[in-house]
């Protein structure tokens, strides 16, 4: 027996279901700024900048140069 199940209430169970569906990773990018939650391929499509407080995020060079190369018509 462990320390947690001797501290815990009889009455509390342990979630030990593999039902359990997980989230995958880098779907969410939170923003240093105002600390929002923004979904990834939106912040993507705005060009790496935070819809709600208007920060500009650090992007790489690579991803800079692809941007000035695609212009809409």
């Amino acid at each position: 027996m462990s320390w947690i199940d001797k501290i815990l209430p009889s009455g509390v169970k342990k979630d030990e279901s593999p039902s359990r569906t997980s989230v995958p990773e880098g779907l969410w990018k939170k923003c240093v700024k105002c600390e929002a939650v923004l979904y990834k391929a939106d912040l993507e499509r705005n060009a790496e900048v935070c819809p709600k407080c208007d920060h500009h995020m650090r992007i790489g060079a690579r991803r800079r140069l692809d941007m000035f190369g695609s212009r809409p018509d």
